[in-house]
Formats: structure tokens, sequence, C-alpha cells
């Protein structure tokens, strides 16, 4: 099969927001409910939201939500590494995904796909339709569409090839209903942000109390907000040299025609928990989703014995801190 055919068996709909007749919200809810249909192993993993279980924990000053759910065992181990994993072994190529996996082509380039192994309902997978590594910088016009276009109701999350993409070999973005995480409310508390820096209409805030560096980039220009972005990675480069981009993780949200990022920098992928042997060992592979304070634990022991102390020192661990961009600088217009 060559790749046109590839592509065309696996098209469930097109968007294109100047031509289109349903939003993109719309689109996606008929989509899974057609894979729903379909698709057997998707329509397994679903069920079997049904038997997750939470629990939430106090921790100083801001609160966690543990998910115990195996069927995330697979993206809680997966590697990253430096090299572009091979395009035959990669499962979000065209030619790899389940004969019965239908997306919608988002702007001719891009594969929105139900999540085989979703964390929660509605959650989708946007995949480039070519074999790109991550890298948000290079795609940043993307990412701020799918938040515009998905709107108000969704998050659309990016995790960088470092720290938690299961995928880092392949450009792609997840898209979850909005109000499931615990810091969307705790960054509206006024107290927790202080504005470090204006510039063209853009506002960046620190976040405090939440033991994780936090960063928020908010404004109503896309072109602003994404040369907002493009400087604070710049900066973090100088503090952080590397080949590639910066360990971080960013959730977007599209509210009153104006885009706020949040932006998690950081230092390490794994805490050291996580490669210890038997008792000791602690399978959290802090992701976007993590980050966001909903911690996915594919190993019950894991979610039955994670407690407070716990929970702050492996955000500790992996977050950058202390010597970041703009700790001192004044709002400047």
């Amino acid at each position: 099969m060559n790749p046109c055919e590839h592509i065309r068996s696996h098209i469930f709909e097109r968007f294109n927001k100047k031509d289109a007749e349903k939003n993109l919200s719309a689109l996606c809810y008929s989509l899974l409910s057609a894979q729903l249909k379909k698709w057997e192993a998707l329509e397994k993993t679903y069920k079997s939201l049904q038997n997750i279980m939470t629990r939430n924990i106090r921790c100083t000053g801001f609160s966690v939500l543990l998910q115990y759910n195996p069927e995330r065992i697979t993206s809680s181990l997966a590697g990253t590494g430096n090299s572009n994993e091979n395009e035959h072994s990669c499962f979000l190529c065209l030619h790899n995904l389940p004969e019965r996996q239908q997306g919608i082509l988002y702007q001719d380039v891009f594969l929105i796909l139900c999540n085989p192994a979703p964390v929660l309902p509605f959650h989708f997978t946007v995949a480039h339709v070519n074999h790109y590594r991550q890298d948000i910088m290079a795609h940043m016009d993307t990412f701020l569409a799918l938040i515009a276009d998905f709107g108000s109701q969704w998050t659309v999350l990016y995790n960088g090839p470092r720290c938690g993409a299961s995928a880092p070999h392949h450009l792609h973005f997840q898209v979850i209903p909005s109000g499931k995480t615990p810091i969307e409310k705790e960054i509206r508390e006024k107290e927790r942000l202080t504005i470090v820096k204006q510039k063209k209409g853009v506002i960046f805030y620190k976040v405090s109390k939440l033991e994780r560096e936090i960063m928020v980039i908010e404004g109503n220009d896309s072109i602003a907000i994404a040369d907002a972005l493009n400087e604070y990675m710049a900066t973090l480069k100088k503090y952080l040299p590397a080949d590639e981009e910066p360990m971080i993780n960013i959730a977007g949200f599209f509210e009153e025609k104006r885009w706020r990022l949040i932006v998690f920098p950081r230092k390490k992928h794994r805490p050291q928990a996580f490669f210890q042997e038997g008792d000791r060992r602690v399978v959290v592979s802090p992701a976007i989703l993590e980050m966001l304070g909903l911690i996915i634990t594919p190993m019950k022991k894991d979610f039955e014995k994670l407690d407070a102390k716990t929970i702050e020192a492996i955000y500790n661990e992996v977050s950058l801190k202390k010597i970041l961009p703009y700790n001192y600088v004044q709002p400047s217009k």
C-alpha cells in the first residue's frame, strides 16, 4: 500500500477551519463514538476506565489526584533516547496504525486519533502524518491553532522528547477535557501568581507554593505568544545547554480569546525511585499529566503507598528550580 492509500484508509473526517461545517470538538465526539463501535480494542480500554481507582492526596499547599491505571504501563515505561527511532517500528506512523483505527485529518498533516490507552474519557492523540521528532518550536503555530480550534472545553498537551513523550521520535500532542487536573484550579488563586514580565501584550507569571517550577504565559495574539515561548526556551538553553530543546512539558488553554500556556521546565525525566528494585521502586514517570497534578500509577502497590512526602520529593527532584530566567525581571512594556 502506498503512502496515499495508507492515509486515506485511516481518515474518518477532515478539518480545515475555513471550510469546516462542524467544529473540531463535535467532530472528535463523532470520531470517538464511531471508533467505539468499530474498534474492539478501543472499546475494551474505554470500558476499563470504569474500573480505575483514584484518590486525592493533600500535600503542602496543593493537592494531587492519584489514578491507578494498569493500561498505562507501556507509556510509563517508555524510553526516550536521543536518536530518531526507525519509523518501521513507530506506533504512530500510518503504516503501523491498527487497521480499524481512524482519525480526523487536521490541517492536512496531522491525524487526530482516539488514544488507545486513555486516562480520561475523550482522550485524543494528535500525530503528524510524517515521522518527525518532537519539536515544539518548529510546530508552535499548529499547537496554538489546535488550542484555539478545540476551544475552552479542552486542554492541549505537549511532552518534550526527553521528559514524558512515549513516542519522542514522532511529533504528537494530546488533548483531554479541561477541568480534570488539580492545577487548573490552583493557578487561578491570585495569591500564587507573580507577574515577572510583560511584553507585546503577553504576560509572564510565576506560580508559587506548588513544589514545581511553573511559568504561565498568557496573551491574545498567537504570534506574540509564540515569540514569548521562543524567548523563554532560548533563555532556558543558556542555563541548560543542549543539542535539542530544553526539557519541558506544556499545557495549553484557550479562554475568552486568550491563550494560556502552563510551562513546566524540567531537570530530570524520572525520579531516582523509578530505577530502584523490588519494593523500593516507584513506577511514576512524570509527564505533563503528572506535572498538572494527575499522577498515573500503573502499579497498584504504588497507588496504595504513595504519600504527600514522596510526591513532594518527586516534584522537587524532577523540576528545574533556582536558576530560572525572569526570577528577578521587572515588568516591562
